[in-house]
């Protein structure tokens, strides 16, 4: 018998305080000397350069006072050996150094090599090294620090940024207020939550990882932040002996007017993700609007306390608005014991602390400005820690919470390690596309699988969708009907390759 494709393989990612965890057990546990770590760093750093700009003659490295610094001057040190010259500058008091640092300071000026502090003077090297700031900034950066960032970033040559690019904070993704941008990034022992969460995948670039040969016992001593989702849970292939009521009835509320194409999205985009039967309700002005779909039932608002008792999972919110009608419909959802998905105009704090909590499994998909409002704060605040925002919202509303945006986050009470989609593209970045998320994840519900699932799984798919479609178009053309026509081709794939 067909069974739920489960998922396959776990990519964590870490806080820069669990990395300084790792990085200490390393030494005791594993045994290995502070050097030695530092020079596997820079060895690795130094091959990746060198396996994609073969033939280089000048290279620019910076380094600062802290063991950044020490791989950088480890980078600088094999350049050296191959022949490479070495612009190497310093930005940072030196004596500082840990003894580590050090060490393979002195090893460079012992082969002749110079250390210049940085003055504002040319860049020269064809590529450039990243080895100022480590994961543990928290603070903004000086008008003097951002000068440098600044003069790396206007540079006509490519930066490889050792472990984080230099101004990135290692645990929200932001920018102190500038980061380098680096063409590569080259980070060791754990992923930092930071490089996958904001400003940190546009500073990044292509993000390479490794362990250094610290053992899987030191990688499982510290608890993970965030799993990034790499695989899915669909739900199981449809027996042959079945009809619609296996997979759910869904009712979808929302359609004022002017807005009804939102729920016509969720609508489809349920039906194409394996719903068997979708009631659209609608403001009774809009029910015309729908016709062009034979395949959705459409009723007015009026119609809710009728239907209500038959639904399997309720969607509530695309398209809904704020008027006295909506807020009517939200009355009479507050007892609702289904499986739920709110979103959009209903995304009202009163709404979802007045519902009834015991077993429910209700998910909520806000964008960043819906968050904001639903924990009084601005949408600033949801951005400048987005881990921090979607752990409230949990907390606060006792709900499976989807905080969209790049790097959505899923996160659920009962669900240990929060998950964040690294996939899709920015052409998801248009009107509609929450729309069609809803439906998902709400067929997904219908079908058997618990919210966190359903919404990570939901999450992972809309995002391949988006994927496809820049296979053969510019991503800036994608729309969210676009989504909708290529869920089945990407559960298609999901099912044959898992």
């Amino acid at each position: 018998m067909a069974t739920a494709l489960g998922y396959k393989t776990r990519m964590l990612l870490y806080t820069p305080e669990s990395v300084y965890e790792m990085d200490h057990a390393a030494l005791a546990v594993d045994g290995f000397s502070e050097p030695e770590l530092m020079q596997r760093a820079g060895e690795r750093v130094w091959r990746e350069i060198d396996a994609r700009w073969s033939g280089l003659h000048r290279i620019t490295v910076f380094a600062g006072a802290g063991n950044n610094g020490g791989d950088a001057f480890v980078v600088a040190l094999r350049a050296q050996a191959q022949g490479v010259e070495v612009q190497l500058l310093v930005q940072g008091d030196l004596s500082r150094q840990s003894a580590t640092s050090r060490h393979f300071r002195d090893l460079w000026e012992q082969s002749g090599g110079v250390c210049e502090t940085w003055q504002g003077q040319s860049i020269g090297g064809e590529l450039i090294v990243d080895g100022l700031l480590g994961i543990g900034l928290q603070r903004e950066l000086d008008a003097h620090w951002q000068d440098l960032v600044a003069a790396i970033n206007q540079s006509s040559s490519p930066c490889v940024a050792i472990d984080i690019p230099s101004g990135l904070n290692a645990l929200t993704g932001i920018a102190q207020p500038v980061a380098i941008d680096a063409e590569l990034t080259v980070t060791f022992i754990g992923r930092k939550c930071g490089q996958f969460l904001a400003d940190g995948p546009d500073h990044c670039g292509e993000l390479i990882f490794d362990d250094l040969g610290v053992s899987s016992r030191v990688g499982s001593s510290q608890a993970a932040a965030l799993e990034v989702i790499e695989s899915c849970q669909l739900p199981p292939a449809r027996k042959r002996n079945s009809h619609k009521n296996h997979y759910g009835n869904l009712l979808i509320v929302g359609g004022d007017r002017g807005m009804s194409g939102a729920v016509a999205l969720a609508a489809q985009s349920a039906l194409r993700s394996g719903a068997g039967l979708v009631t659209a309700l609608v403001h009774p002005d809009c029910r015309a609007n729908l016709a062009a779909f034979p395949e959705i039932m459409v009723l007015g608002w009026d119609s809710l306390a009728a239907k209500l008792p038959a639904a399997s999972v309720v969607v509530v919110g695309p398209g809904l608005g704020h008027s006295a009608e909506a807020q009517h419909c939200l009355e009479l959802l507050r007892e609702a014991r289904q499986p739920m998905v709110i979103d959009a105009g209903a995304l009202d704090a009163d709404f979802l602390q007045s519902m009834p909590s015991s077993g429910q499994q209700r998910v909520i998909t806000p964008h960043p400005g819906e968050a904001a409002t639903l924990l009084s704060c601005s949408t600033t605040e949801i951005q400048t820690n987005r881990m921090l925002s979607a752990r409230r919202l949990v907390e606060t509303f006792a709900v499976t919470t989807v905080l969209k945006g790049s790097g959505t986050l899923v996160s659920g009470a009962d669900t240990p390690v929060p998950a964040i989609n690294t996939r899709g593209n920015p052409g998801m970045a248009t009107a509609g596309m929450g729309d069609v998320l809803c439906g998902i994840i709400a067929a997904f519900l219908g079908q058997g699988l618990d919210a966190f699932s359903a919404a990570r799984s939901a999450v992972y798919v809309h995002a391949l969708c988006a994927e496809l479609y820049s296979l053969e178009n510019d991503e800036s053309g994608l729309i969210a009907s676009d989504i909708i026509g290529l869920i089945a081709r990407v559960t298609k794939q999901l099912r044959d390759t898992g």
